[in-house]
């Protein structure tokens, strides 16, 4: 569903991963948030009230809303096979952001691009 994925390829190489079966529930939403996640390899569902609003493949991240915002989930993360993901921390990530600044400005192309079709959703349900 992403029209253009955004490639993380900073996480290729991790070795601190841990390995989900398929169709396990990383996170819920409303569940509090304390690490973003990367994706070395597998698909991720991102649920918003049970409808499947995009699916994640490998070096694309979520979860960082909660981890930037120190709030709630806004979605629900589903693996949809057997995933292997990288997790990061609010220390990890600062380190991240300072030691390449590409990683933050690709990351806020993400949320823009995020926001952009969390609105246009949002116009189609309310013509609906």
């Amino acid at each position: 569903m992403s029209t253009t994925p955004w490639k993380f390829g900073l996480f290729r190489h991790a070795s601190h991963t841990r390995v989900y079966p398929p169709d396990t529930m990383i996170f819920r939403a409303g569940e509090e948030g304390h690490v973003m996640y990367a994706i070395k390899r597998g698909q991720v569902a991102i649920l918003v009230e049970g409808q499947a609003v995009d699916t994640l493949g490998a070096e694309e991240v979520f979860g960082e809303m909660a981890l930037l915002e120190h709030k709630t989930r806004t979605a629900t993360g589903v693996t949809l096979e057997e995933t292997e993901l990288v997790e990061i921390d609010e220390p990890q990530f600062y380190i991240l952001v300072r030691q390449n600044p590409h990683f933050a400005l690709q990351l806020m192309q993400l949320l823009s691009e995020r926001l952009r079709r969390a609105h246009a959703l949002y116009q189609e349900r309310t013509v609906k």
